[in-house]
């Protein structure tokens, strides 16, 4: 699976000649990791299509597949309404038609679910796919989908900290097993089968504020921001390697992608945060995310023409653009 590098001792690789172009691009002696989102969502979303790209990602050498996630939204986030397969579901399907590609969630709005039931989908999936799940999660950030549930909005981050917990509780323990929370109590309680692996799949949490990199530094196995630069990946890097005491923690990000000529190089979020798109020619394309090497990213995942920004009627551009990238881009990080 995944290898976890310690944030406190990153060491630039040296740099090798990228054949693709010769004179200005760089080859680097580093095996970074790329993963692709789904197209789980939108309206030509099927699970033909779902399969397709999911196989297909596999024979391209692509790492891993990934799934975001909402449960239910509000009618004025309609990019999101349209067809949204539920992330752990498509997971499911997608482990019985692969074999080796990893499976991930950017980022599951864990306040949604109740954090046993989410144990045991979660150990099953692992468990049945041979230890390859990477477990996203974040705290949810469209308030009508959390109160639609049940969750209260003020208490969304304390309900992902206690669920984080039980998670891992669930995951390691044998015999009887007993815990004591604000939110979830059991007493004497077995729980079988486990995860592929000792102590469960790595946990990467999602966001930018503070509380999120405090909550990476102190209780996840990795950082999964979206849509972020390269500086701003180093400068969270940076706050988490302050709070973190030195442990490993993966150090990845899920961005919109526009390979071919150069596009929209960025938005702003529905709640007016900035975001940014890897975008341009494959030349271009590999010196972006050298920047993003340069400030310690492992692993890759992108939404190749994401449907909040471009909206196609189509998936002819997300599979061109994927065969692209795997083709001419991803080889200057394999060596």
């Amino acid at each position: 699976m995944t290898s976890r590098v310690d944030l406190g001792c990153q060491r630039a690789p040296e740099l090798l000649e990228h054949n693709a172009s010769q004179e200005d691009t760089a080859h680097i002696s580093f095996y970074m990791q790329f993963g692709v989102c789904l197209p789980h969502r939108w309206k030509y979303a099927s699970a033909q299509l779902i399969a397709d790209v999911a196989q297909e990602t596999e024979s391209l050498r692509f790492d891993s597949v990934w799934v975001t996630d909402h449960v239910i939204v509000p009618v004025h986030h309609v990019e999101r309404g349209h067809i949204f397969y539920e992330a752990l579901m498509t997971l499911a399907f997608v482990s019985s038609i692969t074999r080796t590609v990893a499976m991930g969630t950017t980022v599951l709005a864990t306040p949604t679910r109740n954090p046993v039931v989410l144990a045991k989908e979660v150990a099953t999936l692992d468990a049945l796919s041979g230890g390859r799940v990477i477990l996203g999660v974040g705290t949810g950030w469209i308030r009508e989908e959390l109160e639609a549930v049940g969750v209260a909005w003020t208490e969304r981050g304390r309900f992902l900290d206690e669920g984080i917990k039980v998670l891992r509780h669930l995951w390691s323990q044998e015999g009887p097993i007993s815990f004591s929370g604000r939110y979830t109590n059991f007493r004497e309680m077995l729980f079988e089968p486990k995860p592929a692996r000792r102590g469960g799949p790595p946990i990467w949490v999602g966001g930018m504020s503070d509380p999120s990199l405090r909550r990476v530094a102190q209780t996840a196995d990795g950082w999964l921001p979206w849509a972020v630069s390269a500086e701003e990946l180093g400068e969270g890097a940076e706050k988490i390697r302050a709070m973190s005491g030195g442990r490993k923690i993966t150090l990845a990000c899920f961005s919109p992608a526009d390979i071919g000529s150069k596009s929209i190089e960025g938005y702003v979020g529905t709640l007016g945060e900035r975001h940014h798109v890897i975008t341009g020619s494959p030349d271009q394309v590999v010196h972006t995310i050298e920047d993003f090497r340069k400030s310690g990213l492992e692993h890759l995942a992108l939404s190749f023409r994401d449907v909040r920004l471009f909206k196609d009627e189509t998936p002819d551009l997300l599979l061109k653009q994927m065969r692209l990238f795997a083709g001419e881009i991803m080889p200057a990080f394999r060596t």
